[in-house]
């Protein structure tokens, strides 16, 4: 609708849309972010919960205490780059029974920057692990988990890899396949541990985050 001032007929006043970011650009955010809070509270698993039962659980036949920090990247323009806000700090505690193994695995993220998007600050993550003597030596692993289920293998120096099917699913969650690699302790029961957060897409990985875990194993004291 075009106005008149004073006798003179202007143009109709147009909004300046230059300050306005592009609708697309907005969508594009929105989606980022919706993406970020799928995927990641994957990680974090919000609603996890350990098993419900009427009485306590049976005594393991071995225990383990695993205490460190980790330290987060996040894949971007074919390169890692540091995520601070979601660095952790975590333990796991280890029951190992005849033929299976429970594993409670606490974190709690403490860094300022921490957005919220993985869900609480601090979570709990269960792992039930069904264990049986592989053909080539070492152990077979099969997964029931918080994070998903899926299947791995520890050979016969203790050296883990986990390889799990994402529990979250979506079409904005950026990865459907989590894989987790523990090296064995080394002389002073120190031990690294990598979680990798990826997709597969016509026979290739596509890497979206990277956890790397540092930390103390701790074990019942041996009698002399």
């Amino acid at each position: 609708m075009r106005g008149v001032i004073e006798g003179v007929t202007t143009r109709p006043l147009r909004p300046d849309r230059r300050a306005e970011p592009p609708v697309a650009n907005a969508m594009i955010h929105r989606t980022v972010l919706l993406a970020l809070t799928f995927a990641l509270g994957a990680c974090g698993g919000g609603a996890s919960r350990l098993p419900l039962t009427f009485t306590p659980p049976p005594e393991p036949a071995s225990s383990a205490v695993f205490v460190g920090r980790s330290v987060a990247f996040r894949h971007l323009r074919g390169e890692w780059k540091r995520v601070p806000g979601y660095d952790y700090e975590f333990t796991v505690v280890a029951n190992r029974f005849p033929g299976r193994w429970d594993v409670v695995k606490e974190i709690h993220r403490r860094h300022p920057d921490y957005d919220g998007l993985a869900g609480p600050r601090d979570q709990t993550l269960h792992f039930e692990i069904t264990t049986s003597p592989a053909a080539g030596g070492g152990t077979d692993l099969a997964v029931r988990s918080t994070l998903g289920s899926g299947t791995g293998h520890e050979d016969q120096d203790g050296r883990l890899v986990l390889e799990l099917t994402s529990a979250s699913k979506g079409w904005f969650v950026p990865f459907d396949s989590i894989r987790i690699r523990q090296e064995p302790p080394d002389r002073e029961d120190r031990i690294r541990e990598t979680v990798e957060l990826f997709s597969r897409k016509n026979g290739t990985e596509i890497p979206f985050m990277r956890m790397e875990e540092t930390g103390q194993l701790y074990r019942p004291a041996k009698s002399p």
